[in-house]
């Protein structure tokens, strides 16, 4: 159970519901996540944050697979059960096998079946994550060596940064995994075709 109470689409009113209506007409009917049921007590944040997340996994040069398999990772570091079922849910949408997202689970780029600059971006990733004053000019370079540009290292790190703050959020109020996500955990497998 969360935390606090999360409104249901069919109670929302005013700027609540121009926020739902919102993630719908994106996602799809029945699929305002209980993240931004938690963001609705403060409607005005959580579409600023519902527009951020979709500048980040609509636009830029790096794949939706690497960015999901960045967040299933960060969320396993965190301990987000919520946020692991979720972007394993979305990482399966781009394309990925239970096998690559159990990598991602196990941080293991590899097996995610990334190309070389986005497996050295997603090692990148982690070890920003991990200490990110421990990022060197050699570290940079070494990315930049397989193609990475300084756009593509902006659109990692606000992958992590997004990525930790919804671990945060969802971790903190109790925000439960949402009824559209078929991902078990506990096997590393899916219950029923992810739609």
């Amino acid at each position: 159970m969360p935390f606090i109470e999360l409104t249901p689409v069919e109670q929302a009113t005013g700027e609540l519901k121009q926020l739902y209506d919102e993630v719908e007409r994106v996602r799809g009917a029945g699929r305002v996540s209980n993240l931004f049921k938690a963001y609705g007590k403060f409607p005005a944040l959580g579409r600023a944050n519902f527009d951020r997340l979709m500048v980040l996994l609509t636009k830029g040069g790096l794949s939706a697979r690497l960015k999901e398999a960045v967040m299933v990772a960060l969320a396993e570091i965190n301990h987000c059960t919520y946020c692991v079922a979720f972007h394993a849910t979305a990482m399966n949408a781009s394309g990925a096998s239970e096998a690559e997202i159990l990598a991602a689970r196990q941080f293991d780029p590899d097996g995610i079946g990334l190309d070389p600059k986005e497996r050295a971006l997603f090692e990148f990733a982690l070890k920003a994550n991990g200490d990110p004053h421990a990022i060197t000019q050699a570290d940079v370079d070494g990315v930049r060596a397989l193609g990475a540009t300084d756009a593509d290292l902006v659109e990692v790190l606000e992958t992590v940064n997004t990525g930790n703050a919804f671990n945060l959020f969802a971790g903190a109020l109790g925000v439960g995994a949402d009824d559209f996500l078929h991902y078990a955990l506990d096997s590393g497998r899916f219950t029923q075709a992810a739609e």
